[in-house]
C-alpha cells in the first residue's frame, strides 16, 4: 500500500518513520515548504520529496492508497482533501481545528473512499476512549475529560514547551468550546472553569479548551447529561496565558502570538501524556476517575521519543492500517470516536497506546 505523509514538522516525520517500519506500506514523505524538512534519524526507508507544489501532490496521489495531512498549517487542508477525493485516495489528518473537520465532512459526502479527519491523541484516541465509556452510561451521566501533554519535568514559568508545534495550541486556546450541559449542546469560552486536578500524586490546572471532543459532543446530545473537555497544565500556566492573550492583546494578533511561542518555547522531547476521565452516573452520584499516563521512551540510541508524537502517530497509523487492510471507511466520512478501541488495538501500530492501560476507577 502506498501512503503519502504530507507535512514538514516533527509530527510528519514521526508518522512517516512509524509507517516505514511496516513492510506492507510504501511511505512517501512530502514537504509543502521549499526548504523541506530535516531528515529524521532512522528514516532511510522513507522516500522524501521536498517542496512539492499542488500539481506535484495531485500527481503523486494517483495510485496512492492514503494520504495523511500532518502539516502545521491547515489553510490548504480542504484543497488536499479534494485532491484525495479526485484520486480516490483515503484521506486522514491530525487537525484539531473544528472548522477544518467540518470542511472535510462536506467534501466526504458521496465519496468513494474514506475520510478520517481529527486523528491523533485528542481528537483521536481520547475521543474513542470517551465514546467507549459513553456507550455504557445513561442520559443523566456526566463526563469530564482532562487531557494534557506536558514536559516530564516542569520548564519555564509556563511549564510548557514546543512538543510538535503551536498551531493546534492556538485553536485550543482561542476558539469556543463545544460541550454538553443538562443534555443540551452549549458553547463554553476557552480558558475557563479553572480547577485543580490531582493525578498520580501531583496537582495540575484544568480548564476548558476547544476542538478535542467537538465531533463527539455533536453526536452525543440527548444521550448524556454532560460532556466537557479540559486541558491539563502545570499550576500557574493559565494566568500567564491570559496575560498574553488579554493584557497584551495577543488574542487579536495570532500571528504575533504564534511567533512568540515558536521562538520562546523550548523544544521538548521528554514529555508525558496525562489523561483523567471523571465519570458520574448522575448529578448526585460520586465522581469516579480513570487515569492513564503515557511517558516518553528512549530509543536504542538513547534519544527521547516524544510521548505526544508517538501517541498521535499510533492512532493515525492504526486508522490507515484499518482503512487499507480491514475495509474500514470504504466510502465517506468516518466520524471521530466511531471506531471502537477494540478494533484499533488489532493494528500493530497501536502499540504505544495499548501498552499503558488505564487505572481502575477510583472515587475522587
Amino acid at each position: 500500500m502506498k501512503v503519502i505523509v504530507f507535512g514538514s514538522g516533527w509530527m510528519a516525520q514521526t508518522i512517516a518513520e512509524v509507517m516505514a517500519v511496516d513492510a506492507r506500506f510504501e511511505t512517501l514523505l512530502v514537504s509543502p515548504n521549499p526548504d523541506g524538512a530535516e531528515q529524521a534519524e532512522g528514516m532511510t526507508p522513507v522516500q522524501q520529496r521536498v517542496g512539492a507544489s499542488s500539481a506535484d501532490l495531485a500527481n503523486l496521489m494517483v495510485g496512492a492508497d492514503a494520504i495523511i495531512m500532518a502539516g502545521g498549517s491547515w489553510s490548504g487542508t480542504a484543497d488536499i482533501a479534494r485532491m484525495a477525493r479526485d484520486a480516490e485516495c483515503h484521506y486522514l489528518d491530525v487537525s484539531e481545528n473544528p472548522a477544518s473537520t467540518a470542511d472535510i465532512a462536506e467534501i466526504a459526502r458521496g465519496a468513494r473512499q474514506g475520510f478520517a479527519p481529527g486523528c491523533g491523541l485528542a481528537p483521536g484516541y481520547v475521543t474513542a476512549l470517551v465514546a467507549e465509556h459513553l456507550r455504557g452510561l445513561g442520559p443523566e451521566a456526566l463526563i469530564t475529560a482532562h487531557v494534557g501533554i506536558l514536559p516530564a519535568e516542569r520548564v519555564n514559568r509556563l511549564g510548557y514547551g514546543n512538543i510538535w508545534g503551536v498551531d493546534g495550541l492556538l485553536v485550543e486556546y482561542t476558539q469556543p468550546c463545544l460541550a454538553i450541559r443538562a443534555g443540551q449542546s452549549v458553547m463554553l469560552p476557552p480558558l475557563d472553569e479553572l480547577e485543580l486536578v490531582g493525578i498520580a500524586g501531583e496537582q495540575f490546572e484544568s480548564f476548558t479548551t476547544a476542538g478535542s471532543l467537538d465531533a463527539l459532543v455533536a453526536q452525543s446530545v440527548g444521550r448524556v447529561g454532560g460532556l466537557v473537555f479540559k486541558t491539563l497544565r502545570y499550576p500557574g500556566h493559565l494566568d500567564y496565558i491570559r496575560m498574553l492573550l488579554d493584557d497584551l492583546g495577543l488574542s487579536r494578533n495570532h500571528r504575533l502570538l504564534r511567533s512568540l511561542l515558536l521562538n520562546g518555547l523550548p523544544r521538548v522531547e521528554a514529555d508525558r501524556i496525562l489523561i483523567a476521565l471523571d465519570i458520574q452516573y448522575g448529578p448526585s452520584q460520586p465522581v469516579m476517575r480513570l487515569e492513564q499516563t503515557i511517558n516518553a521512551q528512549r530509543n536504542t540510541a538513547g534519544q527521547w521519543r516524544s510521548a505526544g508524537l508517538a501517541a498521535t502517530a499510533a492512532h493515525v497509523c492504526a486508522m490507515v492500517d484499518l482503512m487499507c487492510h480491514e475495509g474500514l471507511g470504504q466510502s465517506g466520512l468516518i466520524a471521530q470516536g466511531s471506531v471502537p478501541l477494540a478494533r484499533l488495538r488489532l493494528s500493530p501500530f497501536f502499540g504505544p497506546l495499548r501498552a499503558e492501560p488505564m487505572l481502575p476507577k477510583r472515587e475522587v
